[in-house]
């Protein structure tokens, strides 16, 4: 499956690229994607500024962190379309970067994440043990019980090391 994906994006940029030389050359062609790559790498520098102030707004609780994380995704996702090289990816890169793309392309995002973070708590066991129940709610056993207060006291002397009959502690030295 990766490889057909892999492939498939390899005919599209190969395609694209051909496409591109067969209308405006060569010479054209490599300036145009060169230009649209460096352009993408600008935008996205500026964009990567705005989205480290939100996320740093969200963890003061000034915002909503939810748009800042899953705008945080992707601009992850933009920002590898905009650095492999093609014209295409750098294309949907860009695009990707645009507001209203982002915007729409936010709850799909969130159920998403929220998918893979159930499948990972649920690998880990914290579903199944019983620290959360399957709905979401905290879940488990009731045991009851006392609890007792009170302070530690110890009888023991700490084991620094053996005692010997003489008094000693530690290793006997010499021959055993």
């Amino acid at each position: 499956m990766r490889l057909a994906i892999v492939l498939g994006y390899a005919a599209v940029e190969i395609g694209a690229f051909a496409l591109a030389i067969g209308l405006l050359g060569f010479g054209w062609a490599v300036v145009i994607g060169l230009t649209v790559f460096t352009l993408g790498l600008v935008v996205l520098r500026g964009h990567g500024r705005k989205l480290v102030g939100e996320l740093r707004r969200a963890s003061r609780n000034e915002v909503d962190p939810l748009p800042a994380m899953a705008d945080t995704g992707l601009t992850a996702l933009a920002a590898a379309l905009l650095v492999v090289p093609g014209v295409v990816s750098t294309v949907l890169g860009m695009i990707l970067l645009a507001p209203p793309v982002r915007k729409a392309a936010r709850p799909a995002v969130t159920a998403y994440g929220t998918r893979r973070f159930a499948a990972t708590m649920d690998r880990l066991g914290l579903y199944s043990v019983g620290f959360f129940a399957a709905d979401g709610t905290r879940g488990g056993q009731v045991i009851d019980g006392v609890v007792l207060d009170g302070d530690v006291v110890y009888t023991d002397e700490p084991a620094t090391g053996h005692r010997h009959q003489n008094g000693a502690t530690g290793l006997p030295r010499g021959g055993v």
